[in-house]
């Protein structure tokens, strides 16, 4: 069996004189992109840190490429770890700053050329070798920067919000880069963000840091559409929970009428129903309500609509959205909702 590229298990972390993280286990196959996502505050760069070596811990271990480094100094990790801001060194060509990290390893000129040229042209730099840095786009040196931290061929990257200070363009940009870096070169990747959307993009996996804990880990998909708990649909921002009850045999009651669910939760009592816009269904259907506000947003168009005292909001069309005031009917799709003890 071949083990993990990373395996962080029952990981303690301080943040100052606070406990900080407690408990952190996860793990990462070569190859993998695992996003960390948290609001700020959370943890994410205590755990990355950490991780590399940069930090302190205070209970658990952590392996890298099957090797146990929890007590190894950074550099013998075979793990980089890259800041949201690249920092080049301004006096060096790109070739010598992408060179840097194999010349510190010691290898021969003869190994180090092909491997700088290798590494940009994996990121389409081919022809930026003798450029200092001053002369290059943000994007651009952010790829330089991905070029030096992948040269040496790392079992794990470690990129702490490495979009957070790109505009829209730039983070395209910077994000195929990665990508195909990443599928070069073969690495584990773990990258924290407090953007959910740039987490959904990259990852093959994302984890959910809240108070100190991983709070759940899935595929985007599973996670977005089946959050573990409320206070994961809250981080997530489904804005959609209807309050009822769960009266133990697979049914929820709400003012949404009888809903069906997995009879496994086995409790009953007070429950939440939590979902996406998208669940809601306009047009023909059993349900009804009063549209108060229509927003527009650059990827969508949201209607929220009042049935009884509940609010919710309802993915609508863009070009002829209904009318504030308006009756608007609509079904719900079931399999689209998530139902969670209160």
């Amino acid at each position: 069996m071949i083990a993990p590229a990373l395996c962080v298990v029952g990981l303690g972390a301080p943040f100052g004189s606070a406990p900080g993280l407690l408990g952190i286990t996860f793990d990462v196959a070569a190859g993998e992109r695992l996003v960390i996502a948290g609001s700020s505050g959370a943890g994410k760069t205590t755990l990355l840190r950490a991780i590399a070596g940069l930090g302190p811990i205070s209970a658990g271990r952590i392996e890298i490429a099957g090797r146990d480094a929890t007590g190894l100094p950074a550099e013998r990790r075979d793990a980089v770890y890259l800041h949201q801001t690249p920092l080049l060194f301004p006096h060096l060509s790109v070739f010598e700053n992408v060179a840097f990290p194999l010349r510190v390893r010691g290898l021969a000129p003869a190994e180090v050329a092909p491997r700088v040229r290798e590494a940009l042209a994996s990121v389409q730099l081919e022809g930026f070798a003798d450029r200092p840095p001053r002369t290059l786009s943000g994007g651009q040196r952010h790829r330089v920067a991905l070029a030096r931290a992948v040269v040496a061929r790392p079992a794990l990257l470690l990129l702490d919000e490495p979009l957070a200070a790109l505009d829209p363009e730039l983070r395209q940009e910077v994000r195929e880069a990665l990508i195909a870096l990443q599928r070069a070169y073969g690495p584990a990747l773990v990258l924290v963000t407090h953007d959910l959307d740039e987490a959904g993009l990259l990852a093959d996996r994302i984890g959910v840091l809240l108070e100190g804990r991983l709070a759940q880990t899935a595929p985007p998909a599973a996670l977005f559409s089946r959050p573990a708990s409320l206070a994961v649909a809250r981080f997530l921002g489904l804005p959609n929970s209807v309050p009822g009850q769960l009266n133990g045999d697979g049914r929820f009651e709400s003012g949404l009428g009888t809903l069906s669910c997995d009879p496994r939760i086995g409790v009953t009592g007070p429950a939440v129903a939590v979902f996406r816009p998208d669940a809601l269904v306009p047009g023909m259907g059993p349900l009804a309500g009063r549209v108060v506000e229509v927003r527009h947003r650059a990827r969508e168009t949201i209607a929220v609509i009042a049935v009884g005292e509940l609010r919710l909001e309802i993915r609508v069309d863009p070009v002829c959205p209904p009318l504030r005031g308006s009756e608007l009917r609509f079904a719900l799709n079931p399999r689209a909702v998530t139902i969670l003890p209160a």
